[in-house]
Formats: C-alpha cells, structure tokens, sequence
C-alpha cells in the first residue's frame, strides 16, 4: 500500500468559533484528518500525520518564511524515506505563497497539493470536505509538482492567486509557464537573524495614482505597477534620484496590479517599469508568475545568495 504524509498547518478548514471568531481548534483539526484519510483510504493509500505547528496548527496570517522552510524539511525528509506524496492542510490567506515556496524548494520527485477552506466546519455551506477529497483525487493521480486543489479546479504552485475573499471559489489561475527549477536540496535552515536580514532587504511597492512611496535602501525592490507594467514618469525621475548610479542601485521586478493576461512592462514607451533599465537599472520582467511567487523567490534569492540575489532571480525571471 501506498503512503501519504498529510501536513495539517491549520487554518479556517480546522477552525472553530467559540464566541469571539474562529480560531484553529484540535477537536476540529482531528476531524478534517480523519475525513482526509478516509478519502485516501478509499483510493488504496495509508497515511501518516504531521501536526507540523501543533495540534490545533495556527492561522495562516502567521505563516512567515520560518513555517516555509519547516515544511520544506518535513517534505524533503518525507521523500527520503520513499513518501513521494504530500497532503498539506492550509489557511487560505498565503497558501498561494506556500504553494510558491515549496515549488521552489520541494524535492522534485514530491507530488504536493495544498487545500483548505473557505468556511469553518460548522458552517452550513462547509466546504472543506469537497476541497479535501478533490485534493486526495489529484494527489493520487499527480507524479510531481506543487498545486492547490480547491472548489473543483487545480492551480500550479508559482501561478496561482488568492483573488476572492469569501467566495469558495477563492483562487485564479495567473497563466502558465515551465516548472520553476528547485532549490530544495541546497538550502538548509537558516537562523532567525537570515530571515530578518532577507525581510529588511526586500521590499514590495504597490503603486497607485498619485503615489510618492519612500523608496528605501533594499537589494529587491517588487514594483507592482499598473495594468501592464506601468509606472509615472514621475516615479522613475524620482528613483533616479534616490538610487544614483553608484553600483548600489536595487534589483528592481516589475510587476503588474492585474493577476492575469499579458504583462509587458516594455509595451508602453516612458511610463513601462522596463524603461528604468535604460537608466542602468536591473530590471526583471514577472512573466505569468504569481506576485506571491516574486515574493518566495525574493527571499529565496536573499538567503542563498545574499550578496548577489541577481544570481538567483536571473534562473526564473527575464531580465529586461
């Protein structure tokens, strides 16, 4: 018989309310475990469990790149063993960025899916018990990769967004594109002080009409522009100013404010994102990426190559 490792995290699928908003609950946790071996009992597999943040798991707000890299050992652990197959139970708020992570990090010869839910047990339009038998179903048809199983459709791990924020259909697909390749077996742990360190040099800048962010010194500057890259004239006078040509400059990835459809950041001549690499800029382009994906690789590329992330970013994204 078959193994599956099922990873319960937490989140509204094993939450409760008991009178001051739903929280994750133990009592509810075991009961969505149980349900989620029944379905993989049916198709021939055993299964194991890992109650990787306790018994209960945690919200998924809390969710940080520590949790990330526990799961990734708890994966890569699993597939040495032979356990090639892997159930993740998740809140719905950065399961998107926990699918990015592990595509990037999951041994290769993994098959991982990640569902949760939209609503809590008790709810009357529970829909939990649908999310977990679809998972169960793709997991066992699926060889390898990372996907997010979740109201009936499969989402690829770097192209997959939280788009809705109570509909049970929560998540659209941002395109397609090759398998990022995997770092999973050259990184280990890093100390509290890396993630720290990788959260300070990294900066996400979402842009809006009339904006004036307050562009600090960073490494990776994620500048989520208009529709198909766009950003003001006004911005690119304005990070000229603040990131002289001195060798310093960040890397910059330019990204769009729309989770789907073709993103061009060269398109539109003066206002493109892509324009400030004529001013010796590095610039990368998304691609069909996720802006959760951009996120994971930033830190990614932060705590293996700290000193020269380029090196990294360079393996997924286009540089413009």
């Amino acid at each position: 018989m078959k193994d599956v490792l099922i990873i319960s995290t937490g989140g509204t699928i094993v939450s409760l309310d008991h009178g001051s908003g739903a929280v994750p609950d133990a009592e509810a946790a075991l009961g969505v475990l149980r349900k989620a071996g029944e379905f993989l009992r049916e198709k021939g597999y055993s299964y194991s469990v890992d109650l990787i943040f306790g018994d209960a798991g945690c919200d998924s707000s809390d969710i940080s790149p520590a949790e990330w890299m526990r799961l990734t050992e708890k994966i890569n652990e699993a597939v040495s063993r032979g356990v090639t197959k892997i159930l993740v139970i998740h809140g719905t708020d950065t399961m998107a960025y926990t699918a990015a992570w592990l595509s990037l990090t999951a041994d290769p010869a993994a098959a991982v899916v990640l569902t949760g839910s939209q609503r809590t047990p008790e709810a009357p339009d529970f829909d939990g018990e649908t999310n977990l038998c679809g998972a169960a179903s793709l997991l066992c048809e699926t060889d390898c990769g990372v996907y997010i199983h979740f109201d009936g459709a499969n989402y690829e791990g770097p192209f997959v967004h939280k788009e809705d924020a109570e509909a049970l259909a929560a998540y659209t697909s941002t395109g397609r594109g090759a398998a990022p390749r995997n770092y999973g077996r050259r990184i280990s742990m890093p100390k509290d002080g890396d993630w720290r360190r990788a959260a300070g040099e990294m900066e996400l800048v979402v842009l809006h009409p009339a904006a004036l962010p307050r562009f600090e010194p960073r490494k990776i500057i994620i500048l989520a522009g208009y529709g198909a890259g766009n950003m003001p004239q006004r911005l690119h006078r304005l990070m000229a100013e603040v990131f002289p040509d001195d060798g310093c400059r960040p890397l910059v990835i330019a990204a769009s404010s729309c989770a789907r459809g073709r993103k061009n950041p060269s398109f539109y001549g003066g206002v493109g994102i892509a324009e400030l690499a004529k001013n010796k800029f590095t610039v990368f382009s998304q691609g069909s990426y996720s802006l959760e994906f951009l996120i994971a690789l930033s830190y990614l590329s932060l705590l293996i190559s700290p000193e020269s992330p380029e090196n990294i970013l360079h393996l997924y994204l286009e540089k413009l």
